[in-house]
């Protein structure tokens, strides 16, 4: 009976130490699976969360605290959401504390912002605060080197500043800001031809007076807000260019017209020239024709050989004579040239 009695306690203590043990271990199992700590953060702060959500975040390879604080964060900035969607933000890979933060400010300046946008936002852009930021204040966006030409014809470059803020119902499907800055550019390019330069100058805002900011801003995903000028510089005066193009072509006509001058100075030079060496010709063909003539007249009888001697000896006497007097002016010459030199060693 005793043994009996020792049989059964010793029975119940081994049941007792086995669920013990299994107890123990499933307890470590449970820390070990579940995250605990992320599960009683969100417990004591009031933003109940089920062990099996924030597990099966844990096998996502998600860190499950960024749920838990994400949570918290939309339970304190009063932001109505569902873990849930949060959690859906989270596997997409966005950042949902961003996300949540993005809806608080939106909802401080009352701008409408549900959660599909919000996602949206955030999974798109990687950045739904400062998108939601630029939202709320305006930003700048800066165009630059605007070239157009004043009536008076000189080229000015202009820059200016417009001030934005975006549409969050049109961010994802809108135009870009490059839209508003073609509509600006073409307005500013076809206001300075009806302007004069100094107009300008003194008063650049009177470039941007009349931009419709509604009509520029349509289809796109961005409101403007206002334009202002920021710089103008001036560029090429196209008005000095004309002028001095027009004395470059005077100044090649000019050139042009002494160059056909002096052609034509040196073509009749050269005609000139021509008929002496015509002249020439003709006469040294008709001197040639001479003694052929005297040969002839000998052969007929008209002239006689005494007559032809008597020719020779005029003719050399005429050379000698002139060989003399060409010595006479060369000796003349000579001698006042020497005088002069006398004259002036003497002074």
């Amino acid at each position: 009976m005793n043994c009996l009695s020792l049989l059964n306690f010793g029975a119940v203590e081994i049941t007792f130490t086995v669920l013990g043990v299994i107890a123990i271990i499933a307890l470590v199992l449970l820390f070990v699976i579940v995250p605990m700590k992320e599960y009683f953060t969100a417990l004591f702060a009031k933003a109940h969360i089920s062990m099996a959500k924030l597990t099966s975040l844990k096998n996502c390879k998600i860190a499950p605290m960024s749920l838990v604080e994400a949570y918290i964060l939309s339970k304190r900035s009063n932001v109505d959401l569902k873990v849930e969607e949060i959690e859906s933000v989270l596997l997409a890979s966005g950042n949902a504390k961003d996300m949540i933060s993005a809806m608080k400010l939106a909802k401080e300046a009352n701008i409408a912002l549900p959660f599909s946008l919000a996602s949206a936002l955030e999974i798109k852009t990687k950045n739904s605060l400062d998108v939601v930021r630029q939202a709320v204040e305006s930003f700048n966006e800066e165009i630059t080197e605007i070239k157009a030409v004043s009536k008076d014809n000189v080229e000015l470059v202009i820059n200016c500043n417009m001030i934005l803020k975006i549409l969050l119902q049109k961010y994802l499907f809108g135009l870009s800001t490059n839209k508003i800055k073609a509509f600006v550019t073409e307005k500013i390019i076809k206001k300075v031809p009806t302007l004069l330069k100094d107009e300008i100058l003194k008063n650049p805002e009177i470039l941007i007076e009349g931009i419709d900011f509604v009509k520029a801003s349509e289809n796109t995903a961005y409101s403007l807000q206002n334009v202002m000028i920021s710089n103008i510089s001036i560029g090429r005066n196209f008005q000095m260019d004309m002028e001095i193009k027009k004395a470059e072509k005077e100044r090649v006509f000019a050139q042009m017209q002494a160059d056909r001058m002096k052609t034509v100075e040196e073509m009749k030079e050269l005609r000139s020239r021509t008929k002496t060496e015509e002249t020439k010709a003709s006469l040294l063909e008709a001197e040639a024709q001479v003694p052929i003539a005297i040969s002839q007249a000998i052969k007929e009888g008209r002239f006689s050989v005494m007559d032809y001697y008597k020719l020779m000896n005029l003719q050399a006497d005429t050379a000698l004579r002139r060989s003399i007097m060409n010595s006479d002016e060369k000796k003349e010459d000579e001698d006042i040239d020497f005088d002069g030199f006398d004259d002036g060693d003497d002074e």
